[in-house]
């Protein structure tokens, strides 16, 4: 057998054993494993694992999350192949001082270079409250989601250095991650044509300039200072630990890092993941207290009017990524637009947007 399981009956009691040496001798007997959900299936399989030990430390968890590859070796490879798998095992090496308080601790990392695939057993932040799919996050929170940003963003700000890691995409990648910016036109019109869907003034700005007009504004957004980004910080991907000061955020799925302009990790994070609510009272003093971070950790010359335009380009590429991918063709050829959770997010962010800002900061 690979190191590496491939499915639920790879995984054993030995193999997890061997896995958590790091953290001293132990002897696993028993494993209880459920199967999490609410991830892509094609990128990654997620076990909660409860232990059972006859030797143990301290320091040995009562349960741990695990993440395996797909078990269809087609899919695996062609997965692997766009890198994931590397992306998130470098991401958790880079940013190892965050392990255990905005990243997962990281129990045990195994690497298999022939497939360039990567198992990882994660410390259990723990389940969601029942009823609920997501996080639920309050101002403050989102403060520490931003402030995370801020620093992980600061360490590596115009750090060049960054390109020689083979795993790490670059700014041109991370708009679309290679999506056919033209196709973004048909998700647009499948919008139009959803009933369900209030076409505000701010959304009909953004969604009419999708199409060509998005090569250049990818042009133009190439031009932003560039960091290790994050870029699919959706609602699924924040979770909550509990501590004795409240809950604290973590950030988890680093598998599409890249190079590039910091306000995608901002415009994704704010459209997709904060309430409605929040976003439409503070949006500004949000984007401000992401700009206030990045100075306090050095970044002095990057102003809150740069950020501003910066944001609002972001926000029309996040609109574009989900009319891309959201939109599929009915059997009688009608174009239809996902009502996903993140979808109906991004779309919503739009009715507090000023058509004409739009107008002034796309190109």
């Amino acid at each position: 057998m690979s190191k590496i399981p491939i499915c639920k009956e790879d995984i054993s009691a030995k193999w997890l054993t061997d896995r958590l040496t790091s953290l001293g001798y132990c002897r696993i007997d028993k494993l209880q494993l459920e199967v999490m959900t609410g991830h892509n299936p094609h990128l990654s399989q997620l076990f909660r694992v409860q232990i059972g030990y006859s030797a143990r430390t301290s320091n040995h968890p009562d349960v741990v999350v695990l993440k395996i590859p797909p078990a269809n070796h087609v899919i695996r490879l062609r997965e692997a192949a766009l890198g994931p798998y590397e992306s998130e095992a470098g991401c958790y090496q880079l940013l190892e001082e965050f392990q255990g308080f905005s990243l997962p601790l990281m129990y045990s990392l195994t690497q298999n270079p022939d497939e360039a695939t990567a198992c990882f057993v994660f410390e259990d932040i723990g389940p969601l409250p029942k009823g609920r799919k997501y996080a639920q996050l309050g101002l403050q929170e989102t403060h520490r989601v931003l402030e995370f940003i801020a620093a992980y963003q600061a360490m590596f700000w115009l750090d060049e250095s960054l390109s020689q890691h083979g795993w790490i995409r670059d700014s041109s990648w991370s708009h679309l991650f290679n999506q056919n910016p033209i196709e973004s036109a048909l998700g647009w019109q499948a919008i139009k044509q959803d009933s369900k869907i209030e076409k505000t003034d701010g959304l009909i700005s953004a969604g009419e300039f999708l199409g060509s007009g998005l090569i250049d504004l990818m042009n133009v957004m190439n031009d932003r200072p560039n960091t290790l980004t994050h870029n699919d910080l959706h609602q699924g991907n924040i979770l909550l630990r509990q501590s004795d000061s409240g809950f604290e955020p973590v950030v988890i799925d680093w598998q599409l890092t890249a190079y590039a302009g910091g306000t995608n990790d901002l415009a994704k994070f704010l459209m997709t993941a904060v309430p409605f609510r929040i976003l439409s009272e503070s949006e500004k003093s949000l984007v401000g207290y992401y700009v206030d971070c990045l100075q306090s950790r050095g970044i002095s010359d990057y102003s809150f009017d740069e950020c501003w335009r910066d944001y609002r380009r972001a926000q029309v590429m996040v609109l574009a990524n989900y009319a891309i991918s959201g939109v599929h063709q009915l059997p009688d050829g009608t174009l239809q637009i996902s009502h996903g959770d993140s979808t109906r997010a991004v779309i919503k962010a739009f009715e507090i947007i000023d058509p004409q800002e739009l107008v002034d900061v796309l190109p």
